[in-house]
């Protein structure tokens, strides 16, 4: 959510880096952009609603020259409508800045404010506390203190990167519950919310911290505490490389992340399980004390979650609750010392999960998150911290994150069911040979040309669901999801027994039903299920696994799946769910990337 990028250096090329940073933070999702340059001494400000290339022809129309220092900022609307003159930059006296987060006591401090005579031309909370900044300094006439005094009086979450009109040689940066990271160049510096904002210049970087104040310019990064104590960092080296935000041969990332699943899960399989499934036994940390799971998470990673609840109730035979993080932190659930709350975040950012991780140490219960970003506030904090290891994602709509949380997911649950003795030695000898065929398989499920076929029954539609029963409801969940984040389809997922509870007096002809049946315990009742969609003109595509014997007169479309162990079934299943759901954006003209209204990492409530 938002995206900041600040260079100081000695090139005048200010408006060539900002405008490379923000293109490569696009993937975090927001609806306009601002940057503010430094030319002869003054502060100029230009920003536009809409996207990065609407603001290159804005700068373009100002004839706006580079210098050796600017902030530049993407925004998704919090605070007011996505405008002009609510995009950032935001300046106020002698301060401009660009913010992330949300200032929950801003309507306070805009009273107080106002009443010391200033004006606010936005409806923004970043404007206000740019005003807040200005004011402490206007009366401190000390940048160090100002910062530090608006910093202890503002609450929520931020990351600011702040120019100071009278001093406009360097930039200063802040954060508390956001994400900002340094970066460390050849007589140039950086502030950005993500490290590939500046990786074409430098893989060096620094973490800032909660209560420390950066100060960047060509010479450096200097960090203090609020107190004005130096502080020394140690500087990290970023493996990311630039291939990593690019698209390659691929028309979209999201496309392009999902050909990637395949060599992610091996990586995963490789660091677990290098020799033999036993090994898992040393790779993860010991659990026997464990009796029951919390999970916790948003989104796809709940969904991902929700795999792990059946998985660890109906094998391992571990009590499992799954809840969505911001319930679950208001919920007052049950600790106890013999619980184990996981944290599922690709970011390791996201606002409520972090709550929720900081309530469970609250109450001394040990907490273990799952993310794929090392410098992330999760993996400073968590007790446990397992990485996916998954590489940049620059689509929105999380694919091959998703895949090795669930994959992650399926080594934790057979482990425990090692612990457990739920698996003998044949059940571990078979899993480990389908760990080696797995990539194999996933890549043969890419080249199903009955997924655009199938996207072009559901295009047309506004109205998508998915059944399915016990760990294909799970899937059911998550590709739903996929379909109406990229595709704007109304797509909801139903175990597939409530159907006939409500939902089904939506169907008329040619409403389009994808149901799930790999288990084949269940695949009886899921059949039946059909036939009664069926019957009232549903167009029904049935994702089924290969060890079923389906007749092709059951639905109308029918794609296969391998079978697997049921701790592996759902990394294949999903990879028909994702390629729909791309296919029909597609054939919609939808941005796929970069959906309407959505954020890559949500960092505020």
């Amino acid at each position: 959510m938002c995206g900041i990028v600040a260079y100081a250096g000695q090139e005048a090329r200010s408006i060539t880096v900002l405008l490379k940073g923000l293109k490569a933070l696009e993937y975090r999702g927001y609806d306009s952009a601002g940057l503010a340059n430094v030319v002869e001494g003054r502060v100029q400000v230009i920003k536009t609603p809409g996207k990065v290339a609407d603001l290159q022809d804005a700068l373009a129309a100002a004839h706006a020259q580079s210098g050796t220092i600017g902030i530049a900022h993407t925004r998704w609307a919090t605070h007011g409508k996505p405008n002009e003159g609510n995009a950032h930059p935001h300046t106020s006296g002698l301060v401009t800045l660009v913010h992330n987060g949300i200032i929950e006591n801003c309507q306070e401090l805009k009273s107080a404010l106002i009443e010391k005579g200033y004006h606010f031309s936005s409806d923004t909370d970043s404007e206000v506390a740019a005003a807040l900044i200005n004011e402490a300094y206007r009366r401190s006439h000390d940048k160090q203190s100002a910062l530090a005094y608006a910093y202890t009086h503002l609450c929520g979450s931020f990351a600011f990167a702040i120019l100071f009109a009278d001093d406009p040689t360097c930039i200063y940066g802040m954060r508390k519950n956001s994400p900002l990271v340094l970066g460390i160049g050849t007589q140039e510096s950086f502030i950005a919310s993500d490290v590939c904002a500046f990786l074409p210049y430098t893989q060096r970087y620094i973490e800032l911290d909660h209560d420390e104040i950066a100060c960047i310019d060509d010479r450096g990064v200097v960090i203090k505490t609020l107190s004005g104590e130096f502080v020394h960092k140690n500087v990290k080296k970023s493996d990311m490389k630039a291939t990593d935000i690019s698209k390659g041969n691929f028309p979209h990332f999201m496309l392009k992340e999902i050909h990637e699943e395949s060599d992610v899960i091996t990586r995963l399989f490789e660091r677990y399980v290098p020799r033999r499934i036993h090994d898992l036994m040393d790779t993860m940390a010991d659990f026997s004390n464990v009796e029951e799971v919390h999970i916790v998470a948003c989104g796809s990673a709940m969904y991902a979650g929700m795999i792990a609840k059946i998985l660890l109730e109906q094998i391992v035979r571990i009590r499992t609750v799954c809840e969505v993080a911001s319930e679950y932190r208001y919920a007052k659930p049950l600790f106890h010392s013999r619980l184990l709350v996981i944290l599922i975040s690709q970011s390791g950012e996201t606002a409520d999960t972090i709550a929720a991780m900081r309530l469970a140490k609250e109450h001394g219960v040990k907490t273990l998150a799952l993310i794929n970003n090392s410098t992330s506030t999760m993996a400073r904090e968590a007790d446990l911290v397992y990485e996916i290891h998954a590489g940049k994602e620059i689509s929105v709509a999380t694919t091959k994150a998703y895949c090795a949380q669930v994959s992650w997911i399926a080594l934790f649950a057979i482990k425990l069911a090692m612990l457990h003795h739920k698996l003998d030695e044949a059940d571990l000898a078979k899993i480990q040979q389908e760990l080696k065929t797995l990539p194999s398989l996933m890549t043969a499920l890419l080249h199903n040309k009955d997924y655009r076929t199938i996207a072009n029954a559901i295009a047309p539609h506004q109205d998508c669901f998915f059944i399915g029963r016990g760990l294909d409801y799970a899937l059911s969940l998550e590709g739903a999801l996929k379909l109406k984040e990229i595709s704007y389809i109304h797509a909801e997922a139903y175990g597939a027994g409530e159907m006939k509870h409500g939902t089904i007096s939506l169907i008329t002809h040619g409403t389009p039903i994808i149901a799930i049946a790999t288990n084949e315990e269940l695949l009886d009742k899921t059949i039946s299920n059909i036939k009664e969609v069926k019957a009232r003109g549903a167009y029904v595509i049935f994702i089924v696994a290969d060890h079923l014997s389906v007749s092709d007169a059951i639905a109308d479309q029918i794609i296969t799946v391998p079978h697997l162990h049921p701790f592996l079934q759902g990394i294949v299943t999903m990879i028909p769910l994702q390629l729909i759901a791309y296919e029909t954006a597609v054939l919609r003209g939808c941005e796929i990337d970069q959906p309407r209204n959505l954020a890559k990492s949500v960092t505020v409530e």
